[in-house]
This record gives C-alpha cells, sequence and structure tokens, in this order.
C-alpha cells in the first residue's frame, strides 16, 4: 500500500469511471441523458476529449475504517492503480465539461448541435420512439415545454 493510502479515506474505492462513445447525434446524447438520470451518475469530458461515466458506488470489499478487506487478494484493477496519481495526492483530472444533471447534458448537446437541428432531431426520434408522427410529437413537446410555442401568424394580421 502506498504511503499516501495511509492518509486516505479510499477515494479510488468511492465509485468507479469508464469511457464511453462521444455522442454524434441527439440519440446518442439521448442515452447518455438517460445515465445521468441515475443517482450518483457523472459524465464528463477529459482534455482528449474522451468522455466518461462515472458512478459513485463504494466498494464492497472495503471495512469500516475504508481499508481494503481483501487486499492481498484484489482485483488487477486495482493492483496496477497507482497511488501516486490519485485523487488525494495527484493534480487535477483536467474535465472539460462535467454533467451531473441531464438539463446540464441538453444545454451542452443544444449549443454543440445547434438549437435547430437538437429540436428537429428531438421531434424525429421521439416519434419513432413513440409511435406517433412527427407533428404529433411536436404539439406534444410543445405543451409540455421541451419546445417553444411557435407563433402563429395568420394572413392579414400584422404584428405590432
Amino acid at each position: 500500500m502506498a504511503q499516501s493510502c495511509s492518509k486516505c479515506n479510499a477515494l479510488c474505492c468511492q465509485y468507479f469511471c469508464f469511457e464511453i462513445d462521444s455522442p454524434d447525434d441527439y440519440d446518442d446524447y439521448e442515452d447518455i441523458r438517460w445515465y445521468l438520470c441515475h443517482h450518483d451518475v457523472s459524465v464528463h469530458v477529459d482534455e482528449d476529449g474522451d468522455w466518461y461515466i462515472q458512478i459513485a458506488n463504494r466498494c464492497n470489499k472495503l471495512d469500516k475504517n475504508n481499508r481494503c478487506s481483501i487486499y492481498e487478494d484484489r482485483p488487477l484493477i486495482c493492483r496496477n492503480y497507482s497511488g501516486e496519481n490519485c485523487e488525494l495526492t495527484g493534480s487535477d483530472y483536467g474535465y472539460v465539461e462535467e454533467f451531473t444533471s441531464p438539463e446540464q447534458l441538453d444545454d451542452y448537446a443544444r449549443r454543440t448541435l445547434g438549437q435547430e437541428k437538437y429540436e428537429r432531431d428531438m421531434i424525429k426520434f421521439r416519434a419513432k420512439a413513440g409511435g406517433v408522427t412527427k407533428k404529433a410529437m411536436q404539439e406534444h413537446l410543445m405543451k409540455v415545454g421541451l419546445l417553444p410555442r411557435k407563433p402563429h401568424n395568420k394572413p392579414g394580421n400584422k404584428k405590432k
């Protein structure tokens, strides 16, 4: 065990994190939005543009003092982890973006894809998944406040 581990509350054993595919379209963002609807899940983008999901879930092999109860037989991923570059002793991991809620991701997706494309794809993908027409889905999304209501200009009516 690294000397720094004796000063730590097992920060590295309180979550797990792994790389996920970078989103390319609305459908990809919807998958990540689903992750963020779960308790103790976050998603971040590192300095290289790689996307990761992080799940806060304490290792069940930690004892009441936050020490590994199976240290001599711990998994290889634990054996290969360096206590010299951890949350306690290492530098900032350098997230470019971090999302802890679906709303944060939606805002990012709208900026990244563009508002118009985001809304068009939202209608298309949700209509397909719901088995309804795009028009019906658009009306529903406006009704529930996920899309802005479009002003209806009738011929002959002038805006003041």
